[in-house]
């Protein structure tokens, strides 16, 4: 693998570092979706190992999202797509890095992932992809769904994932603003399962698995119920009844009413179903020419800032 290198201990745990070469933060590319379906091989064919500790080789932290360049490509790839074969395979593209993550989380084996500085988007979605979830408690600790800010909607399972977890009405903000997630209310919630100091997320980690890590996501044992209930309910309905309508009043943001039918739509099947849904109502967003417009006007901007200012060399503009 190009991107995760694996050391496995005496106690059958495998320390698995992702860092990607070249970059000074971790994001994910089509190397890395890639070296995804080789982990989970690994993993779950792998008799030696126990479980695993899924960790950043960065010191910007755990990952930064998707590379935004490689989605432009993809856009209008998807864009072009007309027949039925070419919708379906193009949904199926788009599907790519959450079926990775649902197979990471279904590998049978418990994974943890810990978290020192950002988890955002994509990253995120990893994170949450894995069993057991500790953060580094500093001030620098950034979690986030950026998503709607680029017109796009986490299409990787954030949709799902995070209100399974921390409930309905306290994920919208999250996902349709982009409101950072503050560690102390991402504990209360389950998000994560712990805030510990930086130099003990290694040891914590480990000694889950060595106490018995639980390898099944919470939804996929049986009887699970949304926390607060779903969409029908008291909750739901604040959610999806006049209080929206605003939001949806100017038509010029298809990622908001996408993002809505993903909660609407997903949270009342089971897992499995709603990342389908996501997945559907990612792609539809992706190809809008709304989406397309913001990421390459955050890629230009973010350019712009990166270019040195008249007089000022590069070497002191990029230090």
């Amino acid at each position: 693998m190009d991107n995760f290198t694996i050391e496995i201990d005496g106690d059958g745990i495998a320390l698995v570092t992702f860092d990607v070469p070249g970059r000074s933060m971790n994001i994910i590319t089509s190397s890395v979706q890639r070296d995804l379906d080789e982990l989970v091989i690994r993993l779950s064919g792998d008799p030696a190992i126990r479980g695993a500790v899924l960790r950043s080789g960065k010191a910007s932290g755990f990952c930064a999202g998707a590379d935004l360049n490689e989605m432009l490509d993809d856009i209008e790839r998807w864009r072009a797509a007309r027949t039925q074969e070419e919708l379906r395979d193009g949904v199926a593209d788009a599907a790519g890095l959450s079926r990775r993550i649902r197979a990471l989380e279904t590998c049978g084996k418990p994974v943890a992932a810990v978290v020192d500085g950002l988890a955002l988007g994509g990253g995120l979605e990893l994170v949450l992809g894995c069993h057991y979830r500790i953060a580094a408690d500093k001030a620098d600790l950034h979690i986030a769904f950026p998503e709607a800010g680029i017109g796009l909607l986490p299409g990787a399972g954030g949709t799902q994932r995070l209100p399974r977890l921390a409930g309905l009405a306290a994920s919208v903000p999250y996902l349709l603003d982009c409101k950072p997630i503050a560690l102390a209310d991402a504990v209360a919630a389950g998000v994560f399962h712990a805030a510990l100091p930086a130099e003990r997320l290694l040891e914590a980690a480990r000694g889950w698995i060595l106490g018995g890590g639980n390898a099944v996501a919470p939804w996929d044992d049986k009887g699970f119920k949304v926390p607060g209930n779903g969409p029908h309910s008291p909750a739901g309905y604040n959610q999806f009844g006049l209080a929206m309508a605003a939001r949806l009043a100017d038509g010029k943001t298809p990622w908001t009413g996408n993002i809505l039918k993903c909660l609407y739509e997903g949270l009342q099947v089971p897992i499995d179903a709603g990342l389908r849904i996501e997945s559907r109502y990612f792609f539809n967003t992706a190809r809008s020419r709304e989406a397309a417009e913001h990421i390459a006007a955050f890629l230009a901007s973010r350019a712009s800032r990166a270019k040195p200012a008249a007089g000022v060399s590069a070497d002191k503009a990029t230090s």
